[in-house]
């Protein structure tokens, strides 16, 4: 579809949902100068798969990145304002939700695409600045050519020099470094959150090998739905991948830099915070959740937050027990437990690692040994080798691809889930399988996909591999109560369904298939 407007003529494409069979339909009229344009639209696109006029976009098309505002006309109906050409939207419902559902879902997706055009146009117009001034000043008297272009944006648009100086860098790096990163921000399928993190954790790398890192980012499909917090462990993991000694090099100096620090509050209070290796936090939260849960009992009237700290005080003080707040003296936790064990912390280490070489670092092929922390991500060589050294070891079989031999038809009509088969799924899975959720699979629920029939077992809703996931308590309730749908698509692979007919795949978060590409 083309869009013509009095003024400045822009173009641009609405392609078809690819899973969808809906159809288009689209009506223009010109009313005293204006094209407004009507779209009909029976189904939801997805925002990487949209397109609408003014800046052109990756694989030859545009992006709505000049889009002015949204307004709600009335139900399923809405009024885009694009570079002075009013466009009209009209959505049908077809059974999965109402009209202004999904026309409201439009306009928030819309909205984060145009902020990140602006994003991108801001740290455009910085880094320009601070290049011109470079240019200017090559030959003159300055000791650093441009180094009072930083004070001088920063003194126009109110910011700190700091994030004027990241702005700067952020440039340099998306024109030399980081062209797909570039691409995907230039046209706001990325925002400035998500390019930040790409940014942060490729610095350390070569250049080199930052392009290859980024490649494999893209080259898994679209990231733009993927939030920070998520993007980064998918970095880190192609980062161990690609980079191994760089990246034990960099896991070693951190080490070295670990802290923790006390900041006085107001009313009384104090801030505790620190930077230490990933598996040492690990081990420290985990106790005090165990400790949390474990020392009270159902009495105790405190929240979960202010167990976790008051265990932390408990650890310190020498007792290393939280006492009850239930205040009965017959209360059941009152006497500690014998030989309670060590917090559970899970590091999994892929099967070729278990080679002749562990002791030296490094796995059976020779390559630097890397291990990972489910929910967290990758951990240096030596860290896996001294928690390996004094832990319990489990083998547990996870292929990347689904079980040629079905689970025993005896297993398979129980509800109840086999240890050795929860150790697998747990294995596979490494974190909740609902998108974007990164609770740990040891913190998780085993769901049956399709719900174990009770009455009639044989019907379906089997207890196996194909049929079950890792859903943390609260996803897993949501699950039930049919707040979105999701079915197993093979390959551990989960695609879901969400209220208003949007859907997201999640795949298995274990090494098995970050072997496969990350």
């Amino acid at each position: 579809m083309r869009v013509a407007a009095s003024g400045a003529p822009t173009a641009g494409t609405v392609p078809q949902q690819p899973y969808s069979q809906k159809s288009m339909d689209t009506d223009s009229v010109s009313e005293g100068g204006e094209t407004r344009v009507m779209i009909r639209i029976g189904c939801w696109t997805p925002r990487h798969e949209r397109r609408g006029p003014d800046v052109p976009g990756r694989n030859g098309s545009a992006s709505r990145c000049g889009a002015e505002g949204l307004d709600l006309v009335d139900p399923g109906r809405a009024s885009l304002s694009v570079g002075g050409c009013s466009v009209v939207l009209m959505f049908d419902s077809g059974g999965g939700g109402s009209g202004n559902e999904l026309v409201e879902t439009w306009g928030l997706v819309e909205s984060k695409r145009v902020l990140a055009c602006a994003e991108y146009r801001q740290i455009r117009v910085i880094g320009g600045f601070h290049a011109a001034r470079v240019a200017a000043e090559a030959n003159g008297p300055a000791v650093i050519p441009g180094e009072s272009a930083a004070n001088e944006v920063a003194l126009a648009l109110g910011m700190s020099e700091g994030r004027v100086w990241f702005a700067i860098t952020l440039c340099e790096d998306l024109d030399t470094r980081l062209p797909l990163t570039n691409t995907a921000f230039s046209v706001g399928e990325l925002d400035l959150a998500q390019v930040r993190t790409i940014h942060h954790l490729l610095q350390n790398l070569s250049d080199e090998k930052a392009r290859i890192v980024e490649a494999a980012l893209f080259a898994r499909g679209p990231i733009d739905r993927l939030p920070p917090a998520r993007l980064s462990g998918r970095l880190r993991r192609l980062v161990a991948r690609y980079d191994r000694d760089g990246f034990a090099e960099r896991s070693a100096r951190a080490k070295e830099e670990r802290y923790i620090s006390v900041k006085q509050c107001d009313d009384g209070m104090a801030f505790l915070s620190g930077e230490l290796p990933s598996l040492d936090v690990a081990t420290v939260w985990n106790r005090l959740k165990e400790m949390a849960i474990g020392d009270v009992c159902a009495g105790d009237e405190r929240t979960m937050s202010q167990r976790h700290a008051d265990a932390l005080v408990a650890l310190a003080d020498g007792s290393g027990r939280l006492t009850c707040g239930c205040g009965r003296d017959d209360c059941a936790t009152a006497v500690p437990a014998a030989g309670k064990r060590g917090p559970l912390v899970q590091i999994v280490v892929s099967d070729g690692s278990f080679g002749g070489g562990f002791t030296a670092g490094t796995g059976s092929d020779g390559s630097v040994l890397v291990g990972f922390l489910p929910g967290v991500g990758p951990l240096d060589p030596e860290t896996v080798r001294a928690a390996i050294a004094h832990s319990a070891t489990q083998r547990i079989h996870v292929s990347a691809v689904d079980p040629v031999e079905p689970a025993p038809d005896v297993a398979a009509l129980r509800y109840r889930i086999p240890h050795s088969l929860a150790d697998r799924i747990r294995a596979r899975d490494g974190v909740c399988r609902f998108p974007h959720c990164p609770v740990p699979a040891s913190s998780c629920d085993i769901d049956h996909t399709i719900p174990f029939d009770h009455e009639h077992p044989e019907k379906g809703g089997r207890t196996e591999e194909a049929n079950l996931a890792c859903l943390c308590r609260r996803h897993h309730r949501w699950k039930t109560q049919g707040r979105m749908a999701v079915q197993q698509l093979g390959d551990g692979l989960l695609r879901w369904t969400m209220p208003d007919g949007k859907v997201h795949d999640t795949e298995p978060d274990s090494p098995a298939f970050w072997a496969t590409g990350a």
